[in-house]
């Protein structure tokens, strides 16, 4: 069976976090998250999976009502300590252009990444 793909009413639907974002930009997002996905994919997972990484990209974009994305919109997600006196801040090191790392950075991703795992395991080549 075929994925009907998610349209920008199902992100909405599903995020409402979402919904001050114009549709043309939901649109966008999500045909960039359906490339993603195929047809290997466990039904259900896939229109999941098409939702979670579109808002995952629209957090790292800075669209959206949660504090992720507030803080990629200020540049500031991926840091990893902060202090006040003194003023310092660290980010992530090398390890940050993974697809690994860029998923863990929303609670999107992260929950894109589980999915990933089930529907495309790692394969042990020996």
């Amino acid at each position: 069976m075929s994925l009907t793909p998610p349209v920008a009413a199902d992100l909405v639907s599903r995020f409402p976090a979402f919904a001050t974002v114009p549709t043309v930009t939901l649109t966008a997002r999500l045909a960039e998250a359906s490339t993603r996905v195929d047809q290997t994919w466990t039904s259900g997972d896939d229109g999941l999976a098409i939702l979670l990484y579109a808002a995952h990209l629209l957090t790292l974009d800075g669209f959206g009502g949660g504090a992720e994305a507030s803080l990629a919109a200020a540049g500031a997600l991926g840091f990893t300590s902060f202090r006040s006196g003194q003023f310092s801040l660290e980010r992530r090191g090398s390890e940050r252009t993974t697809q690994v790392s860029d998923l863990s950075e929303t609670i999107y991703g992260r929950r894109f990444l589980a999915l990933l795992r089930v529907n495309q395991p790692a394969v042990l080549v020996p």
